[in-house]
């Protein structure tokens, strides 16, 4: 079946595509935003505890949706009354700063710094929400988080003795309560601190394992999970090998986009009628929200909506590519992974690009339009990149015009010779590369920071062991690629 959409409204509505901000705060989204991907389903499950994440993949907006009582029975309504209709969720830590339900983290170093195990911290934090949760009174509900810690440790037997009571009265009544812990690269500053503070969370969760109604989900960074010294703990691996990725497919990517536009006020209508049409389902609404069907997300009927958008190649005819698997090629980093935040940029910038170069072509996008938006997205990505790990930055800015791929000595070299030095004092108040300020053999070596570019897959080393760097960097950091095509230039 053909689909065939007016190309003005199409491409309005594209161009209305939001542009998502980083989370920054337990505040969630509005219902309309809210998209379950089929590969984060196993991301909800209540036993999936440690989840990770790149940066825009959707940790804190998870927890903030899983936080949000309205937001989270409308998800659990969306996949048909799963578990999560019985979850009281509550944040162990997370991107807020009143110390209400957790300390913030200028409490937390200190805390640690007076000698205070962070187990016993964490601890502290999950059974003032627990007594919350069933309604009782809180020992240390007024006291300062110093005292509250030291109010556990000194009543050990008695802190156990209300966890258990705690948790068989949330058995009883068929709850479960789900503490959410996110953010953990702004535990501290330094990695010594951030492990310790995330390996005691993490052994807490694997205690409370044994409780009936009691949940821990931790949403970590790659680069995190795989340091080992965080899991350096007693049976840290049934944590760890049941880890769940929060990533995005591209189908699920599609799917996004497909969402924003079935709830779009103008073309939103017709959309869901053709779209419903050609996958043989209906979309549902819910709370005013329209819901795609499942079926929206076969690969057969998303080729179809995307070449009713778009050109179907990317130019010159199919050696260049065809629009529904070049965008996700080109948006992806090395190990394959888009955030959802480029993907809806992406198309945005498309729309707009095409409404002012090519305002009267037969459909919603020009395939050079698509390009630009490509062009749009990886520059944002480096400013994402540059917000989250600012020595990262400098560094590949050092390495514009070069040519990838390219060998260690050939990057190494374009630094300069004090660029070393400063990589640690670059990173300001976030997190410095892992090996290159803590691998004992390594330490302070360019070996060591490109493989920390390798572990945040800003790089990626080809067979023969060169370095190659994805287009969604590549393109932004103004890097060319050998024996290939140019980057598009902004127009």
């Amino acid at each position: 079946m053909t689909l065939a959409f007016d190309p003005r409204a199409a491409r309005q509505a594209l161009a209305d595509l939001p542009e998502l901000a980083a989370q920054e705060n337990l505040i969630p989204p509005g219902l309309a935003r809210v998209y379950i991907p089929t590969q984060h389903l196993k991301v909800l499950h209540l036993d999936a505890s440690v989840v990770v994440g790149m940066r825009g993949a959707g940790k804190s907006w998870w927890t903030a949706v899983l936080a949000n009582d309205k937001h989270r029975g409308f998800v659990s309504e969306q996949l048909g009354g799963s578990s999560l209709a019985r979850v009281t969720a509550r944040v162990g830590f997370g991107l807020d700063d009143t110390e209400a339900d957790f300390p913030r983290p200028e409490t937390l170093g200190a805390l640690v710094d007076q000698g205070l195990d962070p187990v016993d911290i964490w601890h502290t934090v999950v059974l003032r929400h627990v007594l919350r949760a069933v309604e009782r009174p809180v020992p240390f509900s007024d006291c300062e988080w110093k005292t509250a810690v030291a109010w556990f440790i000194e009543h050990g037997d008695e802190a156990n003795r209300l966890l258990t009571e705690c948790d068989a009265q949330l058995a009883a009544d068929g709850r479960v309560l789900l503490v959410l812990f996110d953010a953990f690269d702004r535990l501290a500053t330094d990695w010594e601190k951030v492990r310790r503070l995330t390996s005691g969370a993490l052994q807490l969760g694997l205690r409370l394992r044994s409780r009936r109604s009691i949940r821990t989900k931790f949403f970590i960074r790659p680069d995190l999970e795989e340091d080992d010294e965080v899991w350096h703990f007693p049976d840290s691996s049934k944590l760890r090998h049941a880890k769940v990725d929060l990533a995005w497919s591209s189908a699920d990517l599609y799917g996004l986009v497909f969402m924003h536009l079935g709830n779009a006020r103008d073309f939103g209508p017709r959309f869901r009628e053709a779209t419903g049409r050609v996958s043989g389902a209906e979309w549902r609404e819910r709370e005013g929200v329209h819901v795609s069907p499942p079926q929206i997300s076969g690969e057969e009927v998303q080729r179809s909506i995307v070449e009713a958008l778009a050109d179907r190649t990317m130019g010159g005819g199919p050696k260049r590519g065809y629009t529904y698997s070049w965008v996700p090629l080109h948006l992806a980093d090395a190990k394959g992974r888009i955030s959802p935040r480029s993907y809806l940029l992406a198309f945005k910038r498309a729309a707009e690009h095409t409404a002012e170069r090519w305002p009267d072509h037969g459909l919603a996008l020009h395939y050079t339009a698509i390009q630009q938006g490509v062009v749009k997205a990886s520059q944002v990505r480096v400013d994402e990149i540059g917000e989250d790990y600012p020595w990262v930055k400098p560094l590949l800015e050092a390495a514009r015009g070069a040519e990838v791929p390219m060998t260690t000595t050939e990057l190494s070299s374009r630094w300069p010779a004090d660029s070393l030095g400063q990589v640690t004092k670059a990173a300001g108040d976030k997190l410095p590369p892992r090996r290159f300020t803590n691998d004992p053999f390594r330490q302070g070596s360019p070996e060591a920071l490109i493989d920390d570019l390798v572990e945040l897959a800003v790089l990626y080393r080809t067979k023969d062991g060169r370095l190659n760097m994805p287009d969604i960097f590549r393109v932004g950091f103004g890097i060319r690629r050998r024996g290939g095509v140019k980057p598009p230039r902004r127009t």
